[in-house]
């Protein structure tokens, strides 16, 4: 088998792995999605059942207010009559009753089953062995209380599963309780989940066939190269030979970057600690100086970027909250290490930038707060990022004491860390500028809208920015 062929082999296999792949993952994605649409659709449904026992029930109450309010304890005239107005209250086609028991179990009133009238009821259970009137009567005097149990429905005679409400009228001993049953809610969930159902077949058959036709369209593109284009597909195969060493040679360039700009810079400041902790220990003999712990918290930060790097070279908290929470903790954890004070000016966005934008101006920030901590001497930081002029600006200004901006030679004027920094500016199409006086330093780095416009929602550019 020669190399075309193998690599259309290749090529196929790779279709089939992402395809189940793809398979199973999809439709796992989708079942969860499923499974919690039906719990919110469910938890909605029974918020509203509830919702409606509540008003049934404040019907009920309002309309036994005036007998009940103005009978003594043993008024046997006025619990007669609660319990006729009781008795004649129905709803929801008549599946929705009131029902009384006392505090026994005895059941007073009861429209639709008058047989269990006079009754003691206590230890009446279901099929799971919950006594159904116990709870229901503890629920009431507990405040009022929802339970869900089987019981007869009266317009289908037979079990279904029912949500009761119940309070307790306190002068009486009465247990005054409704309820409505749960078979539409029950119905319309198991027309959803079989919608849900319908649509993961039609989601499997989707992926299958596509994933079918893949592979025959690249089988039989594959046969029709090697056949009529063998030459010249050899010598695509070299020119891409060379063109994967010069983005090997590329990444290294690229890794090189980020180990500087980013551990280099957490260790100088571990080493920076632990010179500050050998000076203390010398001077003040102490078991465990405070700057001992700032220099293990530094090194937990090496430890970090080394893993950020190994995971596509992005910093995690830019995944996680975006480019202005970045900036804002790196700069807040500044000033607490250094007492430099830092003032954010920049939009609360989360997912504004592409990932290497968003990580090139990271980097700008974290390499101007370092080289200012190093070098400046300055008691203030102005950190801004804006939106103007169909351009992004990110500058970062302090009040130090500034460098010399004469030299010709870049790496002896800014050092290579800012000319990386440069580079990556640049990369984006846009500008790097630093500027420094006796009155402080500033640097600007500016990248066009044209670079990333692309990357999010025209319209809320301006609303977010």
């Amino acid at each position: 088998m020669n190399l075309p062929l193998r690599l259309i082999c290749v090529a196929m296999l790779q279709v089939v792995l992402t395809s189940i792949v793809t398979y199973f993952f999809v439709i796992d994605e989708y079942k969860t999605l499923s499974s919690n649409s039906l719990v919110t659709l469910e938890r909605f449904l029974i918020d509203q059942k509830k919702q409606e026992l509540k008003n049934y029930t404040e019907i009920a109450l309002s309309a036994i207010n005036k007998p009940y309010e103005f009978a003594s304890e043993d008024d046997v005239s006025a619990q007669t009559e609660v319990a006729q107005l009781l008795n004649g209250l129905l709803y929801s086609e008549e599946d929705g009753y009131f029902f009384i028991y006392d505090n026994k179990g005895v059941n007073i009133t009861h429209p639709k089953e008058p047989f269990r009238v006079g009754v003691d009821h206590w230890e009446l259970e279901d099929e799971n062995g919950e006594k159904i009137i116990q709870i229901l009567v503890n629920n009431a005097k507990n405040g009022g209380g929802y339970y869900r149990y089987p019981w007869n429905k009266p317009s289908v005679n037979r079990s279904e599963e029912k949500m009761g409400y119940s309070v307790f009228l306190d002068k009486w001993n009465w247990m005054i309780g409704t309820g409505v049953y749960l078979d539409d809610v029950n119905k319309q969930l198991g027309s959803l989940q079989n919608e849900i159902d319908q649509h993961i077949g039609k989601t499997k058959t989707i992926i299958l066939v596509v994933a079918f036709s893949s592979i025959v369209i690249i089988f039989l593109f594959g046969l029709i190269v090697n056949l009529t284009q063998k030459k010249r597909t050899d010598l695509k195969i070299s020119l891409l030979g060379q063109r994967i060493i010069n983005l090997q040679e590329e990444e290294r360039r690229h890794h090189s970057r980020e180990l500087h700009d980013g551990i280099i810079q957490v260790l100088v400041s571990i080493k920076y600690s632990l010179v500050a902790t050998r000076m203390f220990i010398d001077k003040k003999e102490q078991d465990m100086p405070p700057a001992l712990a700032h220099a293990s918290s530094n090194l937990d930060s090496a430890i970090k970027e080394i893993r950020r790097i190994s995971h596509h070279l992005h910093p995690r908290i830019l995944d996680e909250l975006g480019l202005s929470a970045a900036i804002k903790d790196i700069s807040d954890e500044f000033s607490e290490r250094t007492q430099i004070r830092t003032y954010l000016t920049m939009p609360a966005a989360r997912k504004l930038l592409p990932d290497n934008i968003s990580t090139t101006l990271f980097r700008v920030v974290q390499e101007s707060l370092v080289n200012i901590e190093k070098h400046a001497n300055a008691s203030t930081v102005n950190i801004s990022l804006v939106l103007k002029d169909k351009r992004l600006t990110l500058s970062i200004c302090d009040n130090g004491c500034g460098f010399s901006t004469d030299s010709d030679s870049f790496d002896e004027q800014y050092g290579i860390g800012l000319r990386n920094l440069s580079e990556r500016i640049q990369h984006h199409a846009g500008e790097f500028n630093v500027m420094s006086s006796e009155q402080g330093t500033c640097i600007v780095a500016s990248i066009p809208t044209t670079s990333f416009v692309n990357h999010f929602n025209k319209n809320n550019i301006e609303e977010e920015v």
